[in-house]
């Protein structure tokens, strides 16, 4: 599994040989310990030159769980949703295409944290949830700490086309319904964290 830090990469990996990509990591650690865990994360998070790195054991669960301890985990969600003519909602958020996502409330289930986030980001109601398509992890700085997010991202489906409406004190800039062709040209410049999400549907 991959964890992202803007364009760079996290590996969590059972096996190093088997998970190598041609060229290789700039960073290698193989899990022994907490400490010595923590002290190559904060290495790694801290060196921008160090594009790729990969830290792998025996337990892919229990590794995930080792490096969850090592930050501020926080967990969130998030909608890909299709309109009837089989177009899908994308916003435009701090110069990058966004999906509409965000953090789960306290006593909220993923799936209420999903359709919530997208009715406040773009207006939307209505709302058919789908199935769940993924997890994406990424870490970033948060006001003087590291903070590692998952979130889950769900399939959703509303009727017609309705006007979106974006949340402009989330720094949204607008919202807008996209073709497939389109989706796949903007998935390039996205986030590397929603490339798995865009995949879904584009199939790359």
């Amino acid at each position: 599994m991959q964890i992202y830090l803007g364009n760079r990469t996290l590996t969590l990996a059972t096996q190093i040989e088997k998970d190598m990509p041609v060229g290789g990591y700039d960073a290698i650690h193989k899990y022994s310990n907490l400490n010595e865990l923590r002290q190559f994360l904060r290495s790694f998070d801290s060196k921008e030159e160090l594009k790729s790195g990969c830290v792998y054991y025996h337990d892919i669960e229990q590794l995930l769980e080792h490096v969850k301890s090592c930050y501020k985990y926080i967990q969130a969600a998030g909608g890909l949703v299709e309109n009837e003519k089989g177009e899908y909602l994308v916003i435009d958020r701090l110069g990058k295409v966004d999906l509409p996502k965000g953090k789960q409330e306290q006593g909220e289930t993923p799936e209420e944290n999903a359709l919530r986030e997208v009715n406040e980001e773009t207006g939307l109601s209505g709302l058919r949830l789908g199935d769940m398509i993924c997890d994406t992890y990424h870490i970033y700085p948060l006001k003087g700490e590291m903070v590692l997010k998952r979130t889950r991202w769900y399939q959703m489906a509303v009727a017609g086309v309705p006007e979106l409406v974006p949340q402009t004190e989330e720094n949204i800039v607008s919202a807008r319904w996209v073709g497939v062709g389109e989706l796949a040209e903007l998935s390039a410049g996205s986030y590397p964290s929603l490339r798995d999400v865009f995949n879904f549907v584009i199939g790359n």
